[in-house]
Protein backbone atom coordinates (compact mmCIF):
# COMPACT_ATOMS: atom_id res chain seq x y z
CA UNK A 1 0.00 0.00 0.00
CA UNK A 2 1.33 3.51 -1.24
CA UNK A 3 2.37 5.53 2.28
CA UNK A 4 -0.16 8.24 2.80
CA UNK A 5 1.34 11.75 2.48
CA UNK A 6 1.34 13.28 6.31
CA UNK A 7 -0.40 16.68 6.34
CA UNK A 8 0.89 19.93 7.98
CA UNK A 9 -0.90 19.66 11.14
CA UNK A 10 -0.42 15.63 11.55
CA UNK A 11 3.92 16.42 11.19
CA UNK A 12 6.19 16.75 14.28
CA UNK A 13 6.93 19.85 13.85
CA UNK A 14 3.96 21.93 11.73
CA UNK A 15 6.03 25.35 11.68
CA UNK A 16 8.00 25.54 9.14
CA UNK A 17 10.29 28.90 10.17
CA UNK A 18 12.32 30.31 12.02
CA UNK A 19 10.88 30.70 15.21
CA UNK A 20 11.96 33.88 17.49
CA UNK A 21 9.55 34.30 19.95
CA UNK A 22 11.29 31.72 22.65
CA UNK A 23 11.92 32.28 26.06
CA UNK A 24 12.23 35.75 25.73
CA UNK A 25 14.70 36.38 23.15
CA UNK A 26 16.26 33.28 22.98
CA UNK A 27 16.76 32.43 19.30
CA UNK A 28 17.28 28.81 17.85
CA UNK A 29 17.92 28.17 14.45
CA UNK A 30 18.04 25.00 12.31
CA UNK A 31 19.14 24.94 8.81
CA UNK A 32 18.08 21.38 7.17
CA UNK A 33 18.06 22.38 4.09
CA UNK A 34 14.09 22.31 3.03
CA UNK A 35 12.75 24.36 5.55
CA UNK A 36 14.07 25.60 9.25
CA UNK A 37 12.18 24.56 11.97
CA UNK A 38 12.56 25.79 15.92
CA UNK A 39 11.88 24.25 18.87
CA UNK A 40 9.96 26.21 21.80
CA UNK A 41 11.78 25.82 25.07
CA UNK A 42 9.44 25.37 28.37
CA UNK A 43 10.59 26.99 31.14
CA UNK A 44 9.44 27.37 34.74
CA UNK A 45 6.87 29.50 36.53
CA UNK A 46 7.83 32.81 36.00
CA UNK A 47 9.41 31.82 32.31
CA UNK A 48 13.02 31.26 32.88
CA UNK A 49 14.36 28.72 30.61
CA UNK A 50 18.06 26.31 30.84
CA UNK A 51 19.58 26.08 27.64
CA UNK A 52 18.41 23.58 25.79
CA UNK A 53 19.84 21.27 22.63
CA UNK A 54 17.09 20.88 19.78
CA UNK A 55 16.79 17.73 17.52
CA UNK A 56 15.05 17.26 14.35
CA UNK A 57 12.42 14.64 14.14
CA UNK A 58 14.01 12.49 11.93
CA UNK A 59 16.34 12.79 15.42
CA UNK A 60 14.29 11.22 17.99
CA UNK A 61 10.94 8.80 17.46
CA UNK A 62 8.38 10.55 19.11
CA UNK A 63 4.60 8.98 18.98
CA UNK A 64 2.33 10.79 16.68
CA UNK A 65 -0.42 11.46 18.73
CA UNK A 66 2.30 13.82 20.39
CA UNK A 67 2.13 16.88 17.68
CA UNK A 68 5.24 18.40 20.06
CA UNK A 69 8.07 19.45 18.95
CA UNK A 70 11.19 17.47 20.72
CA UNK A 71 13.80 19.92 23.43
CA UNK A 72 16.42 17.47 25.56
CA UNK A 73 18.34 19.49 28.14
CA UNK A 74 22.22 20.36 27.09
CA UNK A 75 25.14 19.62 28.71
CA UNK A 76 27.72 21.85 27.20
CA UNK A 77 27.07 23.73 23.91
CA UNK A 78 30.95 24.90 23.66
CA UNK A 79 31.64 21.42 22.45
CA UNK A 80 28.40 21.08 19.96
CA UNK A 81 30.52 21.60 16.45
CA UNK A 82 27.00 20.08 14.52
CA UNK A 83 26.71 22.53 11.67
CA UNK A 84 23.17 24.43 11.60
CA UNK A 85 22.58 24.58 15.02
CA UNK A 86 22.99 28.15 16.55
CA UNK A 87 21.77 29.15 20.43
CA UNK A 88 21.60 32.73 21.54
CA UNK A 89 23.24 33.27 25.04
CA UNK A 90 19.97 34.42 27.55
CA UNK A 91 19.54 38.25 28.43
CA UNK A 92 20.38 38.51 31.95
CA UNK A 93 18.76 38.15 34.71
CA UNK A 94 18.64 34.51 33.79
CA UNK A 95 17.48 32.79 36.66
CA UNK A 96 13.81 32.96 38.53
CA UNK A 97 15.16 34.04 41.33
CA UNK A 98 16.67 37.17 39.57
CA UNK A 99 13.57 38.29 37.76
CA UNK A 100 11.85 37.84 41.18
CA UNK A 101 13.88 40.29 42.84
CA UNK A 102 14.36 42.73 40.45
CA UNK A 103 10.90 43.05 40.61
CA UNK A 104 11.39 44.55 43.85
CA UNK A 105 14.38 47.11 43.36
CA UNK A 106 13.47 50.98 41.76
CA UNK A 107 14.95 51.46 38.35
CA UNK A 108 17.97 53.86 38.35
CA UNK A 109 18.18 57.15 36.70
CA UNK A 110 20.68 59.49 35.85
CA UNK A 111 20.74 63.26 36.45
CA UNK A 112 19.23 64.49 33.15
CA UNK A 113 15.61 63.63 33.20
CA UNK A 114 15.50 64.51 29.55
CA UNK A 115 16.69 60.93 29.17
CA UNK A 116 13.80 59.48 31.17
CA UNK A 117 10.71 58.81 29.50
CA UNK A 118 8.96 57.55 32.75
CA UNK A 119 5.66 59.33 34.06
CA UNK A 120 5.13 62.06 37.06
CA UNK A 121 4.85 59.52 39.89
CA UNK A 122 7.77 57.05 38.95
CA UNK A 123 10.23 55.87 41.60
CA UNK A 124 13.51 55.74 40.75
CA UNK A 125 17.12 55.33 42.84
CA UNK A 126 19.50 57.97 42.20
CA UNK A 127 23.23 58.33 43.00
CA UNK A 128 25.13 61.89 41.93
CA UNK A 129 27.20 64.11 43.33
CA UNK A 130 25.90 67.37 44.99
CA UNK A 131 26.96 70.76 42.97
CA UNK A 132 24.44 72.98 45.29
CA UNK A 133 22.15 73.68 48.35
CA UNK A 134 19.24 76.27 48.60
CA UNK A 135 18.53 78.10 52.07
CA UNK A 136 15.58 76.11 53.75
CA UNK A 137 11.97 76.88 53.78
CA UNK A 138 9.16 76.77 56.51
CA UNK A 139 5.57 75.50 56.78
CA UNK A 140 6.71 72.47 55.41
CA UNK A 141 10.55 72.12 56.17
CA UNK A 142 11.75 71.75 53.09
CA UNK A 143 14.76 72.80 50.72
CA UNK A 144 15.96 72.83 47.55
CA UNK A 145 19.44 70.87 46.09
CA UNK A 146 20.72 69.81 43.13
CA UNK A 147 22.80 66.68 42.19
CA UNK A 148 25.09 66.35 38.95
CA UNK A 149 26.40 63.19 37.19
CA UNK A 150 27.99 63.18 33.46
CA UNK A 151 24.64 63.53 31.56
CA UNK A 152 23.82 66.78 33.38
CA UNK A 153 22.12 68.44 36.36
CA UNK A 154 18.69 67.98 38.29
CA UNK A 155 17.09 69.87 41.02
CA UNK A 156 15.83 68.11 43.97
CA UNK A 157 13.50 69.12 47.33
CA UNK A 158 14.26 67.41 49.91
CA UNK A 159 11.73 67.24 53.28
CA UNK A 160 11.17 67.67 56.93
CA UNK A 161 14.12 65.46 58.55
CA UNK A 162 16.15 65.54 55.37
CA UNK A 163 16.32 69.41 55.39
CA UNK A 164 18.93 69.36 57.98
CA UNK A 165 21.23 66.83 56.61
CA UNK A 166 22.00 68.76 53.62
CA UNK A 167 24.44 72.27 54.06
CA UNK A 168 27.24 73.84 52.19
CA UNK A 169 29.49 71.29 53.20
CA UNK A 170 27.51 68.59 51.20
CA UNK A 171 28.50 69.78 48.12
CA UNK A 172 31.30 67.65 45.94
CA UNK A 173 29.79 64.66 47.89
CA UNK A 174 28.49 61.71 46.32
CA UNK A 175 24.59 61.73 48.02
CA UNK A 176 22.21 57.81 46.99
CA UNK A 177 19.09 58.98 46.74
CA UNK A 178 16.40 56.16 47.70
CA UNK A 179 13.05 55.88 46.12
CA UNK A 180 12.74 59.77 44.25
CA UNK A 181 9.55 60.35 42.95
CA UNK A 182 9.39 62.56 39.73
CA UNK A 183 7.10 65.16 39.95
CA UNK A 184 6.79 68.15 36.85
CA UNK A 185 6.09 71.93 37.63
CA UNK A 186 5.00 74.27 34.93
CA UNK A 187 6.58 71.43 32.23
CA UNK A 188 9.68 70.75 33.66
CA UNK A 189 10.56 67.51 35.42
CA UNK A 190 12.37 67.68 39.12
CA UNK A 191 12.73 65.00 41.95
CA UNK A 192 11.23 64.58 44.80
CA UNK A 193 12.42 61.93 47.91
CA UNK A 194 12.80 60.97 51.53
CA UNK A 195 16.42 60.83 51.42
CA UNK A 196 19.05 57.89 52.42
CA UNK A 197 22.40 59.07 51.74
CA UNK A 198 25.35 57.29 51.46
CA UNK A 199 29.38 58.12 50.47
CA UNK A 200 31.29 55.90 48.04
CA UNK A 201 34.50 57.17 47.22
CA UNK A 202 35.00 54.54 44.31
CA UNK A 203 31.53 55.48 42.82
CA UNK A 204 31.81 56.05 39.02
CA UNK A 205 30.07 59.32 40.00
CA UNK A 206 32.84 60.30 42.45
CA UNK A 207 35.49 59.65 40.05
CA UNK A 208 33.36 61.82 37.54
CA UNK A 209 33.56 64.60 39.85
CA UNK A 210 37.46 64.35 40.66
CA UNK A 211 38.21 64.35 37.36
CA UNK A 212 36.42 67.55 36.25
CA UNK A 213 39.99 69.43 38.19
CA UNK A 214 41.97 68.02 35.39
CA UNK A 215 40.20 69.19 32.31
CA UNK A 216 41.45 71.67 30.14
CA UNK A 217 39.63 74.96 30.28
CA UNK A 218 38.01 76.41 27.87
CA UNK A 219 38.11 79.85 26.43
CA UNK A 220 35.44 82.86 27.24
CA UNK A 221 33.74 82.37 24.13
CA UNK A 222 34.36 79.04 23.78
CA UNK A 223 31.63 78.07 27.06
CA UNK A 224 28.71 79.69 24.78
CA UNK A 225 28.93 76.82 22.18
CA UNK A 226 28.59 74.42 25.81
CA UNK A 227 25.30 73.44 26.15
CA UNK A 228 23.34 74.39 29.87
CA UNK A 229 24.06 72.14 33.15
CA UNK A 230 27.22 71.10 32.01
CA UNK A 231 30.32 71.19 34.26
CA UNK A 232 33.58 72.73 32.59
CA UNK A 233 36.57 74.81 34.12
CA UNK A 234 37.26 78.21 32.57
CA UNK A 235 40.10 80.54 31.94
CA UNK A 236 40.64 84.07 31.65
CA UNK A 237 41.21 87.78 32.71
CA UNK A 238 39.25 88.47 35.88
CA UNK A 239 38.70 92.23 34.72
CA UNK A 240 35.93 92.97 36.94
CA UNK A 241 34.37 92.43 40.00
CA UNK A 242 30.91 93.58 41.29
CA UNK A 243 27.71 92.89 43.52
CA UNK A 244 23.97 94.12 43.23
CA UNK A 245 21.75 93.55 45.81
CA UNK A 246 18.23 91.79 44.77
CA UNK A 247 15.16 91.02 46.66
CA UNK A 248 14.72 87.15 45.97
CA UNK A 249 11.48 85.95 47.71
CA UNK A 250 10.82 89.47 49.85
CA UNK A 251 14.72 88.95 51.35
CA UNK A 252 17.88 90.85 50.28
CA UNK A 253 20.51 88.69 48.90
CA UNK A 254 23.29 89.72 47.00
CA UNK A 255 24.70 88.39 43.72
CA UNK A 256 28.40 88.19 43.00
CA UNK A 257 29.80 88.42 39.14
CA UNK A 258 32.73 87.70 38.02
CA UNK A 259 33.62 89.80 34.80
CA UNK A 260 36.01 87.52 32.74
CA UNK A 261 37.73 88.19 29.20
CA UNK A 262 39.83 86.85 26.66
CA UNK A 263 40.80 86.98 23.04
CA UNK A 264 37.77 85.40 22.45
CA UNK A 265 35.09 87.18 24.26
CA UNK A 266 33.62 87.91 27.63
CA UNK A 267 32.09 85.65 30.38
CA UNK A 268 29.93 86.40 33.45
CA UNK A 269 30.72 83.78 36.34
CA UNK A 270 28.28 84.68 39.44
CA UNK A 271 27.13 83.66 42.32
CA UNK A 272 24.62 83.70 45.57
CA UNK A 273 26.61 82.76 48.01
CA UNK A 274 30.22 84.05 48.01
CA UNK A 275 31.49 87.48 48.91
CA UNK A 276 33.15 90.02 46.48
CA UNK A 277 35.89 90.51 48.91
CA UNK A 278 37.11 87.03 48.12
CA UNK A 279 37.99 87.54 44.37
CA UNK A 280 38.60 91.37 44.87
CA UNK A 281 42.69 91.11 44.73
CA UNK A 282 42.86 88.60 41.81
CA UNK A 283 41.21 91.87 39.53
CA UNK A 284 43.27 92.29 36.77
CA UNK A 285 44.95 89.43 36.64
CA UNK A 286 44.60 85.96 35.12
CA UNK A 287 42.37 83.03 36.28
CA UNK A 288 40.82 79.73 35.64
CA UNK A 289 38.30 78.01 37.83
CA UNK A 290 37.38 74.39 38.14
CA UNK A 291 34.13 72.95 37.93
CA UNK A 292 31.52 75.78 37.33
CA UNK A 293 27.93 74.80 35.15
CA UNK A 294 26.81 76.21 32.69
CA UNK A 295 23.68 77.99 32.37
CA UNK A 296 21.58 80.61 30.73
CA UNK A 297 20.06 83.94 31.65
CA UNK A 298 18.04 86.17 29.33
CA UNK A 299 19.20 84.16 26.07
CA UNK A 300 23.07 84.76 27.58
CA UNK A 301 25.32 82.22 28.60
CA UNK A 302 27.06 82.42 31.95
CA UNK A 303 28.47 80.01 34.56
CA UNK A 304 27.89 79.66 37.94
CA UNK A 305 30.17 79.07 40.59
CA UNK A 306 29.62 76.11 43.45
CA UNK A 307 29.10 76.37 46.29
CA UNK A 308 31.95 75.30 48.85
CA UNK A 309 34.46 73.83 47.95
CA UNK A 310 32.94 72.56 44.64
CA UNK A 311 34.61 75.75 42.27
CA UNK A 312 38.47 75.78 42.74
CA UNK A 313 40.06 78.46 41.98
CA UNK A 314 43.80 78.75 40.50
CA UNK A 315 45.84 81.79 39.02
CA UNK A 316 48.52 79.84 38.08
CA UNK A 317 48.48 77.51 35.33
CA UNK A 318 49.49 76.97 32.01
CA UNK A 319 48.26 80.05 29.30
CA UNK A 320 48.70 82.28 32.17
CA UNK A 321 51.57 84.59 30.35
CA UNK A 322 49.65 84.54 27.45
CA UNK A 323 46.19 85.98 29.07
CA UNK A 324 49.04 88.49 30.72
CA UNK A 325 50.20 89.69 26.97
CA UNK A 326 46.77 90.01 25.80
CA UNK A 327 45.59 92.09 28.70
CA UNK A 328 48.30 94.52 28.11
CA UNK A 329 48.42 95.11 24.01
Amino acid sequence: MPATKRGPLASFNPIKRNHTDVAEGQVVLLHSGAADEAAPIGGGALGAAPDVEVQRDSDVDLPRSSGAFAAVPAADHSSDHRPGVQVAVPPSPVTNRDRFIKGFLPARTCCNLDLCRAPAGTKFNLSAVCIAVFPKSSNPDRRYIQLADSTGSVGVTVWNENVNSFSTASVGRLVTLTKVVITNHNGKKALSMARDSSDDETHTDSTWWRSLLTLAPLSCGAVHDVADNTMVSVSGILGHVSSDTKMVQGVPKTLLTLHMVDSSGKLDVRSWNHNANAFKHHADAPIMIRRVRVTSFAGVKLCELLDGAGSVIETAFSGCDALRKFWRE
